[in-house]
Parts: C-alpha cells; sequence; structure tokens
C-alpha cells in the first residue's frame, strides 16, 4: 500500500513538474514572440506586381521583343556599298604602284533592292515581334496563375496550422481535466495515454505542415524574383475573390479572341502570309549599279588602231558606269522560290490545325475548371451551413457526455478528429475555388476585373 502512495505521490509530482514547466515555456515564447519583427500580409495583388516587375524570366522576354524591334528597323535598309581600289599591270620590278602602274581604278558599287522588298522583309519582322509579344503573355499570363497558386497553397497550410494548433490546445485542455480528476478515481491512466498519443500525432502533423509551407514558400520567391532564402511572405486571412458576370458561352469565345497562345498562332500564320509575300517578290530583279573612276599615270592606252595624236606622256583620267540586274526568274533559279511558297503555305496549314486543337483543348479545361469552381463553390455552402455546425455540436456534446462519464475518450477524440477533418475540408474547398478562378483566368487570358472593366470591346453578346 505504501508502495502504491509513493508511486503515486512521484507521478503526481512529475505532473506537477512538467505543469510548471509548460507555464515557464509558454511564458518565454510569448515573450520571444514580443520581440519578433511581425510580418505584414500582403496581398495577392502586390505579389503579381512584384513579379511582374522583377521575374527574371519575364525580364528576359521583354528583352526578346525590344530585340525584335530594332531587327525590324534593321532590315529596311539598303545593304551596304561597295567600294574598291585597283592598281592595275604593277611593273613587277617596282614598288610605286601609284605611278607606275597602268591605271588607278576607284569604284563603287551599290545594290537597290526593288519591287517592296524591303518593306516586305520589315513587316515579316513585325509579325515576329508580335510573336515574341505573344510570347511575353503567354508566360506572364502562367505566372500570374503559378503565384496565385503558390499564395493560396501557403494560405491552405496556415489554415491547417491554425486548425492544428487549435485542435491540440482543446485537447490539452482536456488533458488538464483529465488530470484533475485522475487523483479522484474517475478516470482511467488509458484515457490519459490516449489523449497523450493524439496531441503527439498533432504535433507530428503540425510539424510537417511547416516544412510543406516552408518549401512553398520557395517555389514563391522563385517567381516572385525574391531571395529564394527570404522569409518575408505572409497572406492575408481573408482571401478576395471576383466573381465571372459571363457565361460558359461567353467564355468560350474570349479565349478564342483574347487568349496569348491562340494569338501567337495568329501572329505565326500571318507572318507565314507576309514571308509567301516576301518570298514572291524576289522573283523581281535587284538593281546595281556601278560608278568607277580611273587614273593613267602612263598616259591614255594605245593600241593599233588608236591615232598617235593622243600618244603623250602626261597623266590622263577617264570614268565608266555600269548598270546591271540579277535574274532569279531563270528556269533554273525559279524552282527555289516556287517550293518556299509551297513550303510556307503547308507552314500555314499546319498552324491552322495546331489553333484548333489547342483551342478544343482549352475549351474542354475550361468546362472542367467551371465544374469545379461551381463544385467548390456548393462545397463551401455546405460545409459553412450544415457540416460544421453539426460536427461542432457533436464535438461539444461528446466532451460534455465524456466528462459526466457517459462517453469514452476514444469516441471523444474520434469526433474532435472528424471535426477537424471537415473544417480542413471547408478550407479545401475555398482554397480550390480560388485556384480554379486562377486557371479559368489563364485560359480566357485575362483576370475576371479587368475583363468586366473592358465594355464587351470583343462583341461578346
Amino acid at each position: 500500500m505504501n508502495s502504491v502512495k509513493c508511486k503515486m505521490y512521484n507521478y503526481r509530482f512529475k505532473s506537477v513538474t512538467m505543469k510548471t514547466l509548460c507555464k515557464s515555456a509558454k511564458y518565454f515564447l510569448i515573450l520571444a514572440l514580443l520581440f519578433i519583427p511581425e510580418i505584414k500580409a500582403q496581398s495577392i495583388d502586390s505579389l503579381i506586381n512584384e513579379a511582374i516587375k522583377n521575374n527574371p524570366k519575364l525580364k528576359s522576354l521583354q528583352f526578346k521583343i525590344t530585340a525584335s524591334e530594332k531587327r525590324s528597323e534593321s532590315v529596311n535598309s539598303l545593304p551596304a556599298p561597295n567600294f574598291g581600289i585597283e592598281f592595275s599591270q604593277v611593273p613587277t620590278n617596282s614598288i610605286n604602284i601609284l605611278n607606275r602602274a597602268n591605271s588607278n581604278n576607284f569604284s563603287i558599287s551599290q545594290m537597290f533592292p526593288l519591287g517592296g522588298k524591303l518593306n516586305a522583309m520589315t513587316e515579316v519582322e513585325s509579325k515576329n515581334t508580335l510573336i515574341e509579344g505573344s510570347n511575353y503573355e503567354i508566360y506572364k499570363i502562367n505566372l500570374i496563375a503559378e503565384i496565385k497558386s503558390s499564395y493560396y497553397s501557403i494560405w491552405l497550410y496556415d489554415r491547417k496550422i491554425e486548425l492544428q494548433k487549435r485542435n491540440n490546445s482543446l485537447l490539452i485542455d482536456l488533458l488538464n481535466s483529465i488530470e484533475s480528476s485522475f487523483y479522484t478515481n474517475k478516470f482511467n491512466q488509458a484515457d490519459m495515454l490516449t489523449l497523450q498519443s493524439e496531441i503527439a500525432s498533432d504535433e507530428t502533423q503540425l510539424f510537417i505542415f511547416e516544412k510543406e509551407k516552408e518549401a512553398e514558400i520557395y517555389r514563391l520567391n522563385k517567381l516572385l524574383g525574391r531571395d529564394l532564402d527570404s522569409k518575408e511572405v505572409s497572406v492575408n486571412k481573408e482571401l478576395d475573390s471576383t466573381e465571372s458576370t459571363f457565361t460558359q458561352i461567353q467564355l468560350e469565345k474570349i479565349i478564342e479572341f483574347n487568349n496569348p497562345a491562340l494569338k501567337k498562332l495568329d501572329h505565326m500564320i500571318q507572318m507565314n502570309k507576309s514571308m509567301i509575300d516576301a518570298n514572291n517578290r524576289e522573283l523581281i530583279p535587284d538593281l546595281m549599279l556601278q560608278g568607277m573612276f580611273m587614273r593613267m599615270p602612263q598616259g591614255m592606252y594605245l593600241t593599233s588602231s588608236s591615232n598617235l595624236s593622243m600618244l603623250s606622256d602626261k597623266s590622263a583620267t577617264m570614268y565608266s558606269l555600269m548598270f546591271s540586274i540579277n535574274l532569279p526568274f531563270a528556269p533554273w533559279a525559279i524552282n527555289k522560290y516556287e517550293r518556299k511558297e509551297e513550303e510556307l503555305f503547308a507552314g500555314i496549314k499546319s498552324i491552322e490545325h495546331e489553333k484548333n486543337d489547342m483551342s478544343r483543348e482549352m475549351i474542354a479545361e475550361l468546362k472542367a475548371m467551371l465544374v469545379k469552381y461551381n463544385t467548390s463553390n456548393e462545397l463551401i455552402k455546405l460545409y459553412s451551413e450544415k457540416v460544421l455546425p453539426l460536427y461542432s455540436q457533436a464535438a461539444e456534446s461528446q466532451s460534455t457526455a465524456y466528462l459526466s462519464n457517459k462517453s469514452t475518450i476514444t469516441t471523444v477524440v474520434d469526433t474532435y478528429r472528424m471535426l477537424i477533418m471537415q473544417e480542413m475540408n471547408l478550407f479545401m474547398a475555398k482554397a480550390e475555388l480560388q485556384m480554379a478562378q486562377a486557371e479559368i483566368e489563364k485560359l480566357i487570358g485575362s483576370r475576371f476585373g479587368k475583363i468586366n472593366n473592358q465594355n464587351f470591346e470583343w462583341g461578346i453578346k
């Protein structure tokens, strides 16, 4: 009997000691939190603006647009002229090439592309600039969708951590109530061990959530162009949502008109058509003009038919002009341009079919995302209005019943576990709603709020 009392005393002493240590740890934690600088929550819009300004890939695509614009300006210029100097027929025993040569020839020539070739090439490059602009918009809209996905994932981890901490606190309070009644033999030690194991399990899950959130922060930092080790990420607790006023049919039409990937294919078709025009203009001959100035230090050339009165030891000067054209329509050359035209026409047909396939795929994805969006919306209502209130009442009822010895600790733990699971399902539905909206905005190539402010510029009725 004394041995049992001694064991009980030791257990009680350990329990009191553990309580004291826990209280001390809580005080130290509160003091530490007071000195930790608070990270201000950031809205999704502020993060998107930051990414557009700092994302390295987006900067790279912007410079590609600038490079294409400069290339478009450069092709609208004449080819460089040619300048030549010739010292003709210099005796091998002389190094005086200026005065001992029979002639000093100075020539300059210039090629003139005719038939608007330069304008046609400029048009091709201007279409390529539009393609580079589409590449920028494609990456930008995908970047915004990825940032939203990462932002809402972090938000969901915050809510899960919050729920896990709250559930853990409730279980600790229940454990404290049991410990205070343990010594009156109203509760057994098995119940205490069950609660302690559940608390330990919650703490393990909490650790997992915190590490998964940390990994998601690295991903978000990469998208934002921040230092990858930056911890200055804090999301708003409440989610802002802009609902679309468009029907599914209207959204499909917006995709056809506004999606940057489809617009890129349109620009590629237009560029191929411009290339066909430029290719056909190559059949127009180019004009070459050349002028030459000749100085003859030994005097005029004499032949057997030359007039001897022209004989003189003074240097003479002459000039010559030359006009020439190329002949691209020659039978042995024209095949090159005809095959090129057929190649470009085949490329246009390929792009048209690619666009049709991409459009069908996007519309199918839109319909799937709309189903997901509407499902998440309905789930939010069901969890908020029906499921959670019932589970909350059941959890409170089971706790009260257990304290009155009318229920078991396993039932209480299971009820709390189901309550937190349903609360997590609610938050998951809210996050999935936002992610589905982000995917829809990626497909239509713009955010809902911006589309609603465009006053149906695309003629969508």
